[in-house]
């Protein structure tokens, strides 16, 4: 793909970001709310915007699908189509075609690929049917200069028709503005207009003004009270005036009210318009000015070593201990500028979590819509900064555990009813930092699982054995298994016997860890724990099993110095005490089936953990820290689930890199990891 349309990629997955969140504040818009014209031009610009890079590019569909959009919102705009559930599904729709086509562009397939037909005659049909125009005459129904209707655009004189039909009050607010500052204050009075209520239009006042001053005019609707208004407006230079109806028993036609809601189904790839269409990340001009001082500051620090090295070469043995002394303050100088150097590569690479959360909002209440079910979609801590790859690589797990939410978790409004309920559901999507962790919850206040159930479909399943007896986190863990459901029904939403153990998979992938909770008939919490990156890492180097081995220092909670005295056995296992709590000590002997060596009566623990699980690691020497970049092992490796690459130091050798979360799965697999008592 070349550069222009790896830009056009880059480019769209902006504008699309922006239409997700535009087309989900219409979802859930009442008829009457002041922001809908707001949010209709804003998605309008943001087609025309994707039409023009289009043309630029010659992508002829996606121009052309564009185009329909845009078409469909203008008629939104001059309410010639009224506003509905339908139309906004259709507008879903139309963004859902781009999305696929963008991504088909990004492939290298062409925007002919993805197939607009269908959506092209669903198109058509609203539009025939709907549309119908507003002609009654501006000035016979409130109180504005004869030609004002003349100077003002299209879309603006329907603004004036359609607050005139609701009957909401009218206002004139006539400003003066010093020539050198006005810009900025005819903002600050417009914005604060937008805030209660809609801005009609802003019109220059050409006469009656004072010297050096310029005039606007600007008419709004709001149905804030006059007097609150006026104490909010009205200054020396503003002067507020209520704008009379000509004949309070008349109005003019509304063709906005939102009609009864139509459900539109489809077995549609709601992953593929989930996830970003490119690899690209949008960063702070701050943030890369930084980056550059620091590659400055680097290149002087190297110009000083070769500074130093020929004046080595030029005195000889003997001026060289002052000399080494100037090179260790250097080398000092370089250590910290590389570790300044690496926040901010990592800074870049970070990504917030609303930008997902934005495109998950609306693909949310598309599935609510399809079981017919109320549910309230929150989304907290969407600042959360997060890797941006890893980020994409959670697009299929969050939907796995939001369709999960909605179709499993939430009840019906009846049965809601009957249990005590709110007849409306909630699924809260929340996102926060812990340590050099993000963890991500999805959790609803639906029905639970039923572990009863759970058992049952595992005997039937055969993945548990009669009399086989099982703790409910035991029961829990059964769900990761591939193709196990309690779901009886298959539906386009879930039920196929996928979902959890995609979770799993897609997590170990990035080294984190998933953890369920569940209260019957108050809902379920599931807890993904993951690294804040994969790209350049902390690491402490130990020795363990005569081997060297790396552990991300993001894991690691603490190390102790051990005693044979302080380490017990509980059932067979080893377990040291630490506070008051009871942890399992792990050996890599057992995990990798190394020969087990002997402690010479000293041994250290490194306390690691991913989310409330914890426990001790023995080593038999700590050899320091480390700055590492991970490398991938290759498919040979890929079932060793406890590794998570190779790194190479700085002495040119090569050490293994412990995966913790990988560690964990082990460890439960061998009946030595528990929680921290």
């Amino acid at each position: 793909m070349d550069q222009s349309l790896k830009d056009f990629v880059s480019e769209a997955e902006d504008i699309l970001d922006d239409l997700d969140s535009s087309i989900v504040l219409l979802m859930d818009l009442s008829p009457d709310d002041h922001r809908k014209p707001d949010i209709i031009n804003a998605i309008f610009r943001n087609a025309h915007s994707l039409k023009g890079l289009s043309s630029m590019l010659n992508l002829e569909n996606l121009g052309s699908l564009s185009h329909h959009v845009e078409s469909l919102l203008d008629s939104l705009r001059l309410d010639k189509v009224a506003l509905s559930d339908e139309v906004v599904e259709l507008l879903s729709d139309g963004v859902r075609l781009i999305i696929r086509m963008v991504h088909a562009v990004a492939e290298g397939e062409g925007d002919a690929s993805v197939s607009t037909e269908e959506f092209l005659k669903d198109l058509e049909r609203v539009v025939q049917n709907r549309e119908h125009t507003v002609s009654e005459d501006l000035y016979a129904h409130i109180d504005v200069p004869e030609g004002m209707a003349e100077i003002l655009s299209e879309y603006e004189e329907h603004r004036f028709r359609d607050n005139i039909g609701k009957r909401i009050p009218f206002f004139r607010l006539a400003c003066n503005f010093s020539l050198r500052s006005f810009d900025v204050q005819l903002k600050q009075i417009s914005d604060g207009i937008k805030e209660i209520g809609e801005l009609l239009t802003t019109l220059p006042q050409t006469e009656g003004g004072p010297d050096g001053a310029i005039g606007f005019l600007l008419y709004f609707t709001s149905r804030k009270p006059e007097e609150e208004l006026r104490g909010r407006f009205q200054t020396e230079d503003t002067d507020l005036v209520a704008v009379d109806y000509r004949d309070p028993g008349t109005s003019v036609s509304d063709g906005t009210l939102m009609e009864k809601k139509v459900g539109r189904t489809g077995g549609d790839n709601l992953e593929e318009e989930v996830r970003g269409v490119s690899n690209t990340v949008r960063v702070d001009i701050v943030k890369l000015d930084y980056l550059m001082n620091l590659a400055g500051e680097l290149v002087l620090l190297r110009s000083n070593f070769s500074s130093i090295a020929d004046r080595m070469r030029k005195d000889g043995e003997g001026g060289q201990a002052e000399t080494l002394l100037e090179m260790d303050k250097i080398n000092t100088q370089m250590e910290k500028k590389l570790i300044d150097l690496r926040d901010s590569v990592m800074s870049i690479r970070m990504v917030p979590m609303g930008q997902l959360f934005n495109r998950l909002q609306r693909v949310s209440k598309k599935i609510a819509r399809e079981l017919n079910k109320e549910i309230n979609f929150e989304f907290v801590g969407g600042d959360t900064e997060l890797d941006k790859m890893i980020m994409e690589e959670m697009v299929s797990p969050l939907l796995h555990m939001v369709r999960n939410s909605v179709d499993h978790g939430i009840e019906s409004a009846d049965v809601r009813r009957a249990k005590g309920k709110k007849e409306i559901g909630l699924v809260r999507l929340s996102a926060y930092q812990q340590g050099n962790h993000v963890v991500l919850e999805v959790q609803d206040d639906g029905q639970g699982i039923d572990l009863e159930e759970v058992k049952l479909s595992a005997l039937g399943s055969g993945v548990l054995e009669d009399g086989e007896t099982l703790t409910d986190e035991e029961l829990l863990s059964l769900l990761f298994k591939p193709g196990f459901s309690t779901k009886k029904t298959v539906t386009e939403i879930s039920g196929r016997g996928v979902g959890m153990d995609v979770v799993r998979r897609e997590l170990e992938k990035v080294g984190g860890t998933v953890e369920v909770s569940t209260v019957k008939d108050h809902g379920t919490r599931v807890t993904l724990t993951l690294p804040i990156t994969l790209a350049i890492l902390q690491a402490l180097l130990i020795r363990s099993a005569e081997r060297t081995f790396a552990i991300p220092l993001g894991s690691i909670h603490e190390t102790i110095q051990l005693t044979g005295a302080d380490i017990k056995t509980m059932r067979g296992k080893e377990v040291i005490n630490l506070r008051d709590r009871t942890l399992p000590l792990l050996r890599l002997e057992e995990i990798f089936d190394f020969p087990r060596c002997e402690d010479d009566g000293e041994v250290y623990a490194v306390i690691i953990g991913i989310g409330h699980r914890t426990m001790a690691l023995a080593v038999q020497e700590m050899l320091g820290k480390q700055d590492i970049v991970i490398k991938p092992l290759g498919e040979a490796f890929a079932k060793i689930t406890a590794l998570a690459g190779a790194a190479e130091l700085g002495d040119q050798s090569t050490v293994l890199v412990l995966d913790v979360a990988g560690l964990m799965v082990d460890a439960i697999k061998l009946g030595t990891a528990g929680r921290g008592a």
